[in-house]
């Protein structure tokens, strides 16, 4: 499939079931309630207990994005059903443990720096989001203000994590839910890197790029509704449960389909490439 192809199969992807969309949401409206009642304090490090229990939730999203990669592998058009949640959790903690261990490079500058892991990861889910504000900040306060609170350390950590690593990561859990959900295959860098190396590496980060670019569209077009609603009916409908609801799974489902899509191009792309003399 040719980049246009996977970035139009995955926009449409999640609107083939919005009972599934509902659900996911209902699952990561939950997910924040802990974030939402212990709020976390970036400057001075601070966790909570309950910071461990909104990564356990998170653990079944992660897990039914690692379902949506498996059965979109397969060339299954329609979008997993919610059962099996012992399994659903199990995947999602693999998932969970590779985003970690992949995110370590990024995460010792932020140890080092009075930081913790669980504030990082805690941050992972909604990062692009995080960058955006950043960014914003530096342009509201100058770049002397903004870089003097001692926030661009922590601006750039997201950003080598978002340009280099997360990507990356991606086609490490594609290639674990290609083999059968095995936590190994998410480290056989050779055989990663040489999926990336099929797609080619021009192809690979233009994918990328564009799925930023729609997952930054979708955020904006959210927030102008969430707007709307704030003034409409806010007192019915919480602008941030809007985002929770909808917003954040269709990402989610966005990306888990798109990642597997330009992970399979990479296997026609190998065959393709293979005579039949040396299959």
């Amino acid at each position: 499939m040719s980049i246009k192809e996977i970035i139009i199969d995955s926009i449409k992807y999640p609107f083939l079931d919005w009972k599934k969309i509902l659900i996911l949401g209902l699952i990561v409206v939950i997910y924040t309630i802990p974030h939402d009642m212990f709020p976390i304090n970036l400057q001075n490090g601070y966790t909570d207990q309950f910071l461990v229990i909104a990564l356990l939730i998170n653990c079944f999203i992660t897990g039914y994005f690692f379902k949506i990669i498996q059965y979109s592998l397969k060339d299954t058009r329609e979008l997993p059903k919610f059962r099996k949640w012992v399994n659903l959790f199990k995947n999602g903690f693999k998932v969970t443990c590779v985003s970690l261990i992949y995110s370590i490079p990024v995460t010792l500058p932020l140890i080092i720096l009075n930081s913790s892991i669980l504030i990082f990861y805690s941050y992972i889910p909604s990062f692009i989001i995080y960058i955006m504000g950043a960014i914003f900040q530096i342009y509201l306060q100058g770049y002397a203000t903004w870089f003097s609170q001692g926030y661009a350390t922590t601006f750039f950590v997201y950003m080598l994590y978002f340009l280099i690593i997360f990507p990356i990561s991606l086609i490490a859990m594609a290639n674990m839910a290609n083999n059968d959900g095995k936590l190994s295959y998410a480290f056989k860098f050779k055989a990663i890197f040489d999926k990336i190396k099929n797609i080619g590496w021009i192809k690979f980060y233009s994918w990328y790029f564009l799925a930023s670019v729609i997952t930054l569209l979708v955020l904006l077009i959210g927030i102008a509704l969430m707007f709307i609603f704030s003034i409409l009916i806010h007192k019915y409908l919480s602008p941030k449960l809007i985002d929770s609801l909808i917003l954040t799974p269709y990402i989610y489902i966005f990306f888990a389909r798109s990642t597997a899509l330009i992970y399979n191009s990479a296997i026609k792309s190998y065959f393709s490439t293979v005579t039949p003399n040396t299959r």
